[in-house]
Order: structure tokens, then C-alpha cells, then sequence
């Protein structure tokens, strides 16, 4: 790319000294610089997809394609994009090495050969069954040859296709602004409560009634516990930081800066991510309703959505527990394996509420919320003393939780 720029910059200097006007009639304009007639002109067939621009929305295609190798893409990747591949993470190495102790010449032909095997490989199944009218984002890391060489073959074909120019590293500064800088400028209420008071079903209440709802555990894939791993991934881990930064900021981007944020109250690690420090810190600032319901609901919840370990991940439980023996010591620990081992998870799951999360829960309220305790009592203040509301609620039934949703709602959720 530097070459030709350097290339048509010296013609263009060479063509602005002429006297001839019939050669200037001919010359094209391109990227502000005047090319000569022997240059072939290809035409704006591809456009660009500035991800700096608050118009950028990667659900506005039809396909979004990150062609840059599987590893890259599974660190992270703009939503909704998918692995389109020009280079395996195999060959991305290979070539790499080659232009580095071989030549760069010998690299580039084998990287050539290898792309075109590849690009066969993408149209065939992703493009070949798509209409004309199909709208295509395509993107690698600096928005260079990856992303270049399916853009033009599928220009060419006719697809309607836009690059990324400064690809993902563009892409990855332009989210970590936005959730330093534009993040400020959000409202949040925190729903918060103890282990088991299915804040997320209210949370799903409140965005099925139109509400802007932010879902961090779902996000990070994890329940915020040591028992929080997300059975519904396979276990397979969480996603990266990078990739929690750019679901938090695919969402916000999309909300009302006038209108609240409901998110769920966390600690600011959630499992192995973090919650971005100026979110964390809105979070704090912003109104809590804490959330409570009786205990054998509690435990109903958490049976009902923890269920795996009662079945197949009793193995697991056990060795989570094990983590637990510095917390609330060996003989309590072994207390609750004896209650595992027969069964009785209705006295099981009181127990570590009680014993463990509860306790965690009002050792992190304090740290993270302590505007909301009196210095002198410890207790937590009443709503009219500048602390959180609570609300309390009878039972599990979606209809008690869509009640509160439209009460929160009606309360909270005023353009500001």
C-alpha cells in the first residue's frame, strides 16, 4: 500500500507540471491523489465502515466477516461478526516466519496462494446462496490485505461490501474510549439483594416492559460466585476481557443516555472480568432497590437453576466446597458434603446461603455501597434517609415479577 500511494503521489507531481490539457482531462481523482490515464480505475465499489463513528452499528448487515485467524476472532470480535479465515492461525505463522528469515517476497506469494485457497473456501459457504442486494462488513486486524482481499473479490462479484478502515485495533480503541469517556454519562439503578432472590428474572421483567436493562453476568457468562461458573457454555470458561468490553459496549450504545440503566449489583470482578472502572463507579453513584424474598424461594431459585449440580456435576460441587474451607472453616465444610452425600439439598442450599453468600453479600454491600450504612449502627439506612428502597416479594411467579417491573418502572425509569 505505501508503495503505490508513493508511486501516485510522484505521478500526481509529475502531472501537475505539465502544460498539456488534454492529459489533465484525463486524469482520475482518487483518495486525494491525481492519477495518470494508465492507471486503471476500478471504480467505489467498496466503502467504509468507520467503527469510530457513532452511526457504525455492526447489526445494520447482513453479514459482518472477520477475516482474521480463529484465535483472533475468539479473543475478541466486533458482535455479531462471524470467522471468515484468510489465514488459519497455522499458516498466519508459517508466513510470518517465512518473511522474517526467508524473504518477503517468497512470503507474500505463499500468502497469496493460501488466501486464494481460502477465499474459495468462504464464498462457498457463506456467499454463494446470498442475493446481490446482501450488505457485507469486512474486517482483520489494521484494516489492511486480510480484510482487503475478500472485499475486493466480493465487490467484484457485485455484493454490497464495506471495509473496516484500522480494523479491530481501530475497533478496540474506539470501545475502550467509549467505555471511559461516553460510559459516564449513563444513569444506573441497581437492583441488588442476596443470592437467590432471582434478580436476573426481574431483570428480564424489566426489559420485556421496555426498560434499558443491562445483563452483567450474562455478558461475562459467569454468576458472580465460586459456584457461578455458566453451565449453559459447557463449562468451557469465560470470555476474554476484550470480548466482555465490546458486549457491554455493543449494548449501551444503544440506550438513551436521558433514561436509567437497570443492571444487577455486582463486585466489580465478575468470575475472572472486570466491570470497566467508569461503569463500576456510575454503578455506585446511581439509586439501589435491593430485593428480597423469603428463604424457601431462595432456595427454590438457586435449586432450579443450579440443578446440574444435584445431577451431573456433583464431582464439581464438591470441589468447589473445597475453596470455601479458608471462608467458613473445615469443620462447616464438611458439614455440607455430608449433606450432599445424602441428598438433602433443600438443607444444603439454606445452609451456604446462610453460612457464606449472605454473609458476603453484606461485607460487600458495605464496601461497595457505603453511603447506604450508618457509621454508628452499621445497619443499612431507609430509603428516606438516603439509603436504597427494598422491596420484598412474595414468590417466584412471573407475574408478581412483571408487577414489580412495572412498579420500578413507573418509579424509576423518568427521561432525566
Amino acid at each position: 500500500m505505501t508503495t503505490t500511494t508513493t508511486t501516485a503521489s510522484a505521478f500526481a507531481a509529475a502531472s501537475s507540471s505539465s502544460s498539456s490539457s488534454e492529459n489533465t482531462k484525463e486524469e482520475v481523482r482518487r483518495d486525494n491523489f491525481t492519477y495518470p490515464p494508465e492507471y486503471l480505475d476500478l471504480g467505489p465499489r467498496i466503502k467504509k465502515a468507520l467503527v469510530d463513528s457513532a452511526e457504525f452499528d455492526p447489526e445494520s448487515y447482513d453479514l459482518v466477516c472477520d477475516v482474521r485467524s480463529p484465535s483472533e476472532y475468539n479473543d475478541d470480535h466486533v458482535p455479531f461478526a462471524i470467522s471468515t479465515p484468510v489465514l488459519t492461525d497455522k499458516q498466519r505463522e508459517e508466513i510470518g516466519t517465512m518473511y522474517v528469515q526467508v524473504d518477503p517476497f517468497e512470503a507474500k506469494k505463499l500468502g497469496a496462494k493460501l488466501t486464494s485457497e481460502n477465499l474459495s473456501k468462504i464464498l462457498e459457504r457463506h456467499f454463494l446462496h446470498l442475493p446481490k442486494t446482501t450488505k457485507v462488513c469486512v474486517y482483520c486486524f489494521r484494516g489492511g490485505e486480510r480484510s482487503l482481499s475478500l472485499a475486493h473479490v466480493l465487490s467484484r462479484i457485485g455484493f454490497d461490501v464495506s471495509y473496516v478502515p484500522g480494523g479491530y485495533k481501530k475497533y478496540r480503541e474506539t470501545t475502550l474510549k467509549y467505555l471511559k469517556e461516553e460510559a459516564a454519562k449513563f444513569h444506573f439503578h441497581v437492583i441488588a439483594g442476596k443470592t437467590g432472590c432471582a434478580k436476573g428474572k426481574l431483570l428480564d421483567a424489566l426489559e420485556k416492559r421496555g426498560a434499558q436493562v443491562i445483563d452483567l453476568e450474562r455478558f461475562a457468562e459467569h454468576r458472580g460466585s465460586v459456584l457461578g461458573e455458566d453451565p449453559e457454555n459447557g463449562f468451557v470458561g469465560q470470555p476474554s476481557q476484550k470480548m466482555f468490553d465490546s458486549r457491554l459496549a455493543h449494548k449501551m450504545r444503544k440506550f438513551d443516555e436521558k433514561r436509567v440503566i437497570f443492571v444487577e449489583g455486582e463486585s466489580s470482578m465478575i468470575g475472572k472480568v472486570q466491570i470497566p472502572t467508569t461503569t463500576w463507579k456510575r454503578m455506585g453513584e446511581g439509586k439501589a432497590t435491593i430485593l428480597s424474598i423469603p428463604m424457601e424461594h431462595r432456595v427454590k431459585w438457586i435449586r432450579q437453576n443450579y440443578e446440574h449440580f444435584e445431577t451431573t456435576e456433583v464431582p464439581r460441587l464438591l470441589e468447589k466446597l473445597q475453596v470455601l474451607e479458608k471462608r467458613v472453616g473445615n469443620e462447616r465444610v464438611n458439614q455440607w458434603r455430608s449433606l450432599v452425600a445424602e441428598k438433602k439439598w433443600d438443607q444444603f442450599v439454606e445452609e451456604i446461603l446462610v453460612h457464606h453468600y449472605d454473609r458476603a453479600y453484606d461485607q460487600a454491600s458495605r464496601r461497595s455501597r457505603p453511603n447506604d450504612f450508618d457509621e454508628k449502627s452499621g445497619e443499612r439506612k431507609r430509603a428516606d434517609q438516603g439509603g436504597a428502597d427494598e422491596l420484598f416479594l412474595e414468590n417466584l411467579e412471573e407475574k408478581t415479577y412483571d408487577e414489580a417491573a412495572k412498579h420500578l418502572i413507573e418509579k424509576y425509569d423518568k427521561v432525566l
